[in-house]
């Protein structure tokens, strides 16, 4: 079984040839403004537009009225529109796409309220910070749920994630960046690498 792999935040057509070439399962293109990942719908289309099938595009949004899923679904043609699930009551998406659910990490979080089809995604209290989500509790709702795994993973600690937690996917997006909102190449390959060389050890351990 291989994990799978969401690369967010991309805004350049480098940085997404470089995921795809690397392994990644999953691209995340932010329309939240104030992000400093954000791109606007028009240029996320054209890079959309060279990304092969097989590859999973997800638009990430944030609190999102429901003008605003019409402008980026109007203009883009994505997989998945990924936002804080209780956000889904207040848009329809109109069968343009379907819904990725964000759950996010605190002290009284409950994993039975999980949606998890096709899977859900497990975040820290806040996107982009770079800060590491409890380990303990994403465990818990890894082991209940089909869940992504956000927040704060890196190429020095997604080694150790894996091996405690186990989900079903990860997702990074600040920790394969040089600065805030710019990608690093080798960032991005390293990570997954590290992600690939640990599924194949654990394959080969079966």
């Amino acid at each position: 079984m291989s994990t799978r792999i969401k690369i967010c935040g991309l805004k350049t057509q480098e940085s997404i040839e470089t995921a795809i070439n690397s392994g990644a399962d999953m691209l995340g293109f932010v329309f939240a403004k104030g992000s400093p990942r954000y791109i606007n719908p028009e240029e996320a289309k054209q890079l959309i537009e060279l990304i092969p099938d097989g590859i999973d595009t997800v638009a990430v949004m944030l609190h999102p009225k429901q003008s605003e899923v019409d402008r980026v679904l109007n203009h883009v043609k994505v997989n998945y529109l990924q936002t804080d699930a209780n956000d889904f009551d207040s848009f329809d998406l109109k069968g343009h796409t379907h819904p990725l659910k964000v759950y996010r990490d605190n002290e009284t979080f409950d994993p039975n309220i999980m949606e998890d089809k096709p899977f859900a995604l497990f975040e820290g209290p806040m996107s982009g910070t770079g800060n590491l989500v409890n380990q303990e509790r994403a465990k818990i709702a890894c082991d209940s749920k089909k869940v992504l795994l956000a927040g704060g993973l890196n190429i020095d600690n997604i080694k150790n994630v894996l091996t405690h937690v186990r989900p079903f996917g990860v997702d990074v997006s600040s920790g394969v960046e040089i600065k805030r909102g710019v990608k690093s190449e080798q960032k991005i390959i390293e990570f997954i690498r590290i992600v690939r060389a640990f599924d194949k050890e654990m394959n080969n351990g079966r």
